[in-house]
């Protein structure tokens, strides 16, 4: 388990809820390396003995640029070949988020493993619900292909079990691009996955607790939807810096396939004109800005972009049903 995995639990403030979602990895006799990156006011304290727990403080998350500078230093320090983020106010079925690693370790071809995330009511009582993410996996043989099929079947990738390599290299981009765009980082880190390997999600095997509430990104005004996008102060920047990034992991022609298929999708979702071929042309000058940070950091990483160096051991586990779980874990 600790050398398969590694949780990595961004913070800020809500030390009750983290205190809270620690005790449950403790009951469940978590072994893995617990990552906690804080960027609070007040930096979290708390004593958790049968926990591997690795902590820093980053300073406070005054915006999304801050949050994805910490989130580059914490996934500089994992040493597993797999790992995951969660939110310190959910909770997860230890058992079966470690399949999703093992899935990974038996599957070179796939980038990423999706739990199955069900929202889960604690008050007035307590009950599981239906899936938040239904879209399939992402299977298609050539990386164009996927790619496009994330661009216009979107789900989140949160709450996924990454490939190491693949989510340290998406969070230095993210660092070294001075992201400071929700948008941003939600779509590129989707669309980096596809680009990079199939994508694999089951229902009803990996069970990720999402508790209803607002995320830690969703204070302060830092979270815009995806459908008022372009009305905002970052999208001049975003898109070709979003080009940019799908063209220097993807290492091929690709510019134009895929700003026109993720231009169509903006545009309907913001119902807007379709964009004229003057703003396309200008949107790919305009990503040539960015490449020289791009690739300066996929060239770190390339080398650890294959299957030989994705090949590593992890044991297979049975989850716990739902029922089990929420009486011997949380109702307990």
């Amino acid at each position: 388990m600790k050398e398969t995995l590694t949780l990595i639990v961004p913070l800020l403030d809500r030390h009750e809820l983290t205190d809270r979602s620690l005790k449950w990895l403790e009951q469940q006799e978590c072994e893995c390396k617990v990552i906690l990156a804080d960027g609070s006011k007040v930096p979290f304290s708390g004593s958790y003995k049968s926990l591997d727990i690795q902590y820093f403080y980053n300073g406070f998350d005054e915006n999304i640029a801050r949050y994805m500078n910490k989130m580059h230093r914490a996934t500089q320090m994992v040493e597993t070949p797999s790992c995951m983020i969660f939110d310190n106010d959910d909770v997860i079925n230890l058992s079966g988020i470690l399949n999703g690693a093992y899935f990974l370790s038996e599957n070179d071809d796939y980038s990423t493993y999706q739990n199955d995330v069900r929202p889960l009511e604690i008050y007035p009582e307590i009950s599981v619900k239906d899936s938040l993410y239904t879209g399939k996996s992402i299977e298609q043989e050539l990386p164009e292909d996927r790619l496009l099929n994330v661009i216009s079947n979107f789900n989140s990738f949160n709450y996924a079990v990454f490939r190491t390599s693949i989510m340290k290299c998406f969070f230095e981009i993210m660092d070294a691009l001075k992201n400071d765009d929700f948008q941003l980082f939600q779509k590129s880190w989707a669309y980096t996955s596809a680009i990079l390997g199939k994508c694999k999600r089951l229902q009803d095997q990996s069970y990720y607790y999402f508790i209803p509430g607002n995320s830690i990104l969703q204070t302060g005004g830092k979270v815009h939807k995806f459908s008022n996008w372009v009305s905002t102060q970052y999208w001049n920047e975003s898109c070709p810096k979003m080009v940019s990034i799908i063209s220097c992991l993807y290492r091929g022609d690709i510019r134009e396939i895929f700003l026109r298929a993720f231009l169509d999708e903006i545009c309907k979702k913001n119902n807007i004109e379709p964009a004229s071929e003057e703003y396309i042309d200008g949107v790919i000058k305009a990503s040539h800005d960015y490449d020289d940070t791009v690739r300066k950091v996929v060239d770190k990483y390339c080398k650890l972009f294959t299957f030989e160096s994705w090949r590593f051991n992890a044991q297979e586990y049975y989850p716990v049903g739902h029922a089990t779980f929420v009486e011997d874990i949380i109702d307990g």
